[in-house]
């Protein structure tokens, strides 16, 4: 893909946006019929798959199916079916259930890794998408498909005829901003303080390779030309990393660090453990509840963003009011950081909700209006 065309490729958000309203079969005034078959592309561990929750969450009436086409093999998409008609046999084939054609009821079709699908699974799952048929079966006229697949350049094995690249609108989905993947995926999800902050703060360890013409000028991410180096930090890596330091309390150094290694890299791996060693910096959330006025400030920003997004992820009603008075005597990207974050459409509703009945938060949000150009990520 050259440059020109990269500057096109699209956020989580916006492809969820383009499928949902181009994916299900829809007529112009004419009474012709059409609908748009999604090929997602993008380098690894990006979240290509992941973009069903996010379709999923602005279609809730629809039914989820996950088609892994590298684990399917001849006949695995439909099955024959011996009938009788005027006492001759003939043979009738059945779809795979998988596909959720049976159901009747309109579907979101995953077909991921379409691209390294074997020859004889891809063709019957090729008219699939673009007729929305298959064996003579219909699916339910809302239902959208999209597939994924690795970018060509990584040599991962994916690959279309031209003729079947016609019958798709391919899309590269982009690697996410820092700030994109806190908001959209780590905040909403509750992922640990300490690989939040490592991200917020280190916006190079969720560089595209391609932007990167020498490895050596940055040692975080997976990139193929760097020798030697067979982990890099991806997104899906640092979701990962979020979990081995959810339980690093139950490990020893080492241990976390070899597992840290192995998921996101050496570099990667001692930047994490690096910040993990400003726990000490933290304010006890008992101290906060107790005594916000007197509790521990942050000394470095690294610690700091980690008391903002704990507190997203640990904030309750009963101690919302200790929490801001608390918040206010903290600098203000630290203020900003958790007071975005509540913005944040996909945060927790529940505790949106009371949060922005808050006098002390309506109060911030007001006086600092400027700074939520940054919610638009």
């Amino acid at each position: 893909m050259s440059f020109s065309e990269r500057l096109y490729s699209q956020t989580h958000d916006q492809i969820a946006d383009a499928i949902v309203e181009l994916g299900p079969e829809q007529k112009n005034a004419a009474g012709y019929s059409q609908h748009i078959w999604h090929h997602i592309e993008g380098l690894k561990g990006r979240g290509k798959t992941s973009i069903i929750h996010e379709v999923a969450r602005r279609l809730p009436n629809h039914m989820v199916r996950y088609v892994d086409c590298t684990s399917l093999t001849t006949g695995d998409i439909g099955i024959p079916k011996f009938k009788e008609a005027d006492e001759q046999d003939f043979v009738r084939f059945v779809a795979n259930e998988v596909l959720g054609i049976h159901t009747n009821q309109p579907l979101i079709v995953c077909l991921d890794e379409l691209s390294k699908a074997a020859r004889e699974v891809m063709l019957p799952l090729m008219r699939a998408g673009l007729e929305r048929s298959l064996y003579d079966y219909r699916f339910h006229p809302d239902t959208v498909f999209f597939s994924t697949g690795n970018l060509g350049i990584e040599g991962l094995g994916d690959k279309f005829q031209p003729h079947q690249l016609d019958r798709f609108t391919t899309v590269e989905l982009r690697t996410p901003t820092n700030d994109e993947w806190l908001a959209n995926f780590a905040i909403p999800n509750g992922l640990n303080t300490i690989v939040c902050a490592v991200v917020k703060e280190n916006p190079q360890v969720l560089a595209d390779w391609r932007d990167v013409p020498n490895p050596d000028d940055n040692e975080y991410i997976d990139h193929p030309q760097a020798a030697g180096r067979t982990k890099g930090t991806t997104p899906r890596g640092l979701a990962k990393a979020a979990f081995i330091m959810d339980k690093a309390g139950k490990l020893d150094d080492s241990t976390v660090q070899a597992n840290l290694m192995g998921t996101i890299g050496v570099a990667g791996a001692k930047l994490v453990m690096t910040y993990s060693k400003l726990i000490d910096q933290l304010p006890s959330l008992e101290s906060i509840k107790q005594d916000p006025h007197n509790a521990k400030i942050p000394t470095t920003s690294g610690a700091a963003a980690m008391v903002a997004y704990r507190s997203l992820a640990a904030i309750e009603r009963d101690w919302l009011d200790e929490w801001m008075t608390y918040l206010l005597r903290m600098d203000k990207d630290a203020q900003a950081m958790f007071c975005i974050g509540v913005r944040n459409p996909k945060f927790n509703k529940k505790k949106q909700s009371y949060i922005m009945q808050n006098k002390q938060f309506t109060q911030w949000c007001i006086d600092n209006q400027h700074l939520f150009a940054a919610d638009k990520v």
